[in-house]
C-alpha cells in the first residue's frame, strides 16, 4: 500500500504520541466529536427527562459542527481526503447513494430527512477520522473516553437493574418511550424479568456499549507496551463491563463479544496476561449469577437449547428484506423503516406506514430496496478486508494496544450486521465508523515510522 506523506502543515505541528495530542492538531474536530459521542451515549437518559426534539439533536449538532470544522480545515489546507485503496470512494459512495434516494417519493419530506441522516451521516467519521488522527496517542484518547463512558453506563445500568422497573419506568414517558422492550420471559416461566437499558432507549445498545469496552479494554490490557498500571486498570475493567452485559438480558450481544475474543486471540495470540484474564472474566460471571439469581443464565442457554434461535438472529432479518423486496424492490424510501427517526414523529402516522426492520440488512431493504442491500453488502464487502489487514500489519507494533482493540470491535461488529444495527444511530455507529477509519490510519502512521 503506497503511503502518501502527511500535510505540510502538520509537519510544523510537534505531537508528543499522547492522548493530549488531540489539542494540538485538529482540536475543533476532535473535541467535537467527543461530545457528540458523549451526548449520543446520553440521549436515551435526556429523552427519558426532556420531551421534544433536543435529546436528539444534540448529539447531531456537535457531529456536524465537527464535520464542518473538518471540511473547512480541508479547504484552508488544500487538504485531500486520502485513504488506503477504494476506502475514500466506497464511503463518499454510502454516503452519496441514500442522497439520491431524497428524490424517492415514497415518503414525507421530514422521513427522508430523517432516514438520510441515519444512512449517510455516519459514515463520514470513517473520512474524518483518516484526516485527523495524526498519532496513536489521539486514537488512545478516544479509547480512553469510550472507557470512561462505559464504566458511567455499566455502573449505572447495574443500579438501574437493582433498583426494579418500578424506579426505571417511573415516569410516563419512560413507560411510554421503552414499553415492553425492557422485560423478557424465560422458558415455562410466566414471570417477566427486568432488562437494564441504562442511559440508552433500549437494552442492547447499553450491552452493544458494554461489548465495545471490553474489547476495548483487552486491547489495552494485552498491549506489551502500555505501561503496567494502565493495563490493570483496563482488566479490572472487564468484569465490570460484563456484568453490564448480563443485566441487559441480551443475547446478540454475547454473540458478538464471543466473536471479538476470538478476533483478539487470533492476532494477539497466547500470553500471559491473557491467561491471567481468565479469572476476572470468572470474576465476571460471579457477580452476573449473583445479581440476577442466576436467569441470565438461563436465557444464554437459549441460544443453544432452544431449537432454531440461533438461526431466527440470521433468519429474521433476511425475511424481513426479502418481503420488503418483493413489496418495492426499489424501496419504500428514506425514513419508512423508522429507524433514525424521533419517536414523536413516527407516532404521527398512520399504523402500518413505518414498516419495523431488523438488522441493517432488513433496513436497506425497505428504505432503498435492491440498491440499499447492494450497498451495504459491498460496504462490508470492501472494507472489512482493509480491517482485517491493518490488525495484521499492527501486530507486535507499538501502537497493537490500540489496533487490537478497535480492530476487534470493527470485524466483530462488521460481521454480525445481519442480526443488529451497528450503522444507523449514536453513539454506536460514530464509535464504529471512526474506529474503522483511525485503524486505517493508524497503519498509514505505522508505515511512514517504517519508512522514515
Amino acid at each position: 500500500m503506497a503511503v502518501a506523506p502527511l500535510a505540510p502543515y502538520v509537519a510544523t505541528v510537534e505531537l508528543e504520541d499522547r492522548w493530549t495530542d488531540v489539542f494540538r492538531t485538529d482540536a475543533a474536530v476532535h473535541v467535537a466529536i467527543m461530545a457528540s459521542i458523549v451526548f449520543g451515549t446520553f440521549q436515551g437518559y435526556l429523552k427519558d427527562r426532556i420531551p421534544g426534539f433536543l435529546p436528539y439533536s444534540l448529539a447531531d449538532a456537535c457531529f456536524v459542527l465537527a464535520a464542518g470544522f473538518w471540511f473547512a480545515s480541508l479547504v484552508i489546507r488544500r487538504e485531500p481526503i486520502r485513504g488506503p485503496g477504494i476506502v475514500p470512494a466506497v464511503v463518499l459512495g454510502a454516503v452519496l447513494v441514500p442522497l439520491l434516494y431524497m428524490l424517492h417519493p415514497g415518503s414525507p419530506v421530514v422521513l427522508r430527512v430523517a432516514g438520510l441522516r441515519a444512512w449517510a451521516e455516519f459514515p463520514v467519521a470513517l473520512l474524518m477520522a483518516l484526516t485527523i488522527i495524526r498519532s496513536p496517542g489521539q486514537l488512545r484518547a478516544y479509547i480512553g473516553l469510550i472507557l470512561a463512558l462505559c464504566v458511567i453506563t455499566a455502573v449505572y445500568g447495574i443500579q438501574q437493574y437493582r433498583a426494579g422497573p418500578e424506579t426505571a419506568l417511573s415516569t410516563e414517558l419512560a413507560r411510554i418511550r421503552h414499553g415492553t422492550t425492557v422485560f423478557y420471559g424465560l422458558p415455562g416461566s410466566a414471570v417477566s424479568e427486568f432488562r437494564a437499558y441504562s442511559t440508552f432507549t433500549f437494552p442492547a445498545p447499553f450491552a452493544q456499549m458494554m461489548v465495545f469496552g471490553i474489547l476495548l479494554a483487552a486491547g489495552v490490557a494485552l498491549g506489551k507496551t502500555r505501561p503496567r498500571g494502565q493495563r490493570l486498570v483496563a482488566a479490572l475493567l472487564v468484569p465490570l463491563f460484563f456484568v453490564g452485559i448480563t443485566v441487559s438480558g441480551t443475547r446478540a450481544a454475547v454473540i458478538v463479544l464471543l466473536l471479538g475474543l476470538l478476533v483478539i486471540a487470533r492476532y494477539r495470540g497466547l500470553a500471559t496476561w491473557q491467561v491471567l484474564m481468565i479469572p476476572l472474566g470468572l470474576l465476571g460471571l460471579y457477580g452476573s449469577s449473583l445479581l440476577t439469581a442466576g436467569r441470565v443464565f438461563e436465557r444464554w442457554q437459549t441460544i443453544v437449547l432452544q431449537e432454531g434461535l440461533l438461526w431466527t438472529y440470521v433468519y429474521a432479518p433476511v425475511t424481513i428484506a426479502a418481503r420488503a423486496l418483493d413489496q418495492a424492490p426499489f424501496g419504500l424510501g428514506l425514513g419508512r423503516s423508522g429507524v433514525g427517526v424521533p419517536f414523536q414523529i413516527v407516532q404521527s402516522y398512520r399504523p402500518g406506514f413505518i414498516q419495523g426492520s431488523d438488522g441493517d440488512i432488513g433496513r436497506a431493504a425497505v428504505e432503498m430496496g435492491v440498491v440499499g442491500v447492494l450497498l451495504v453488502i459491498v460496504l462490508m464487502v470492501s472494507l472489512l478486508p482493509y480491517a482485517v489487514r491493518a490488525l495484521r500489519h499492527l501486530r507486535g507494533s507499538p501502537d497493537e494496544d490500540a489496533a487490537v482493540g478497535a480492530g476487534a470491535l470493527v470485524v466483530a461488529t462488521g460481521v454480525l450486521l445481519l442480526i443488529g444495527s451497528p450503522l444507523s444511530s449514536a453513539p454506536h455507529a460514530t464509535i464504529w465508523w471512526f474506529m474503522l477509519g483511525a485503524l486505517l490510519k493508524l497503519q498509514v502512521l505505522n508505515a511512514e515510522r517504517s519508512v522514515t
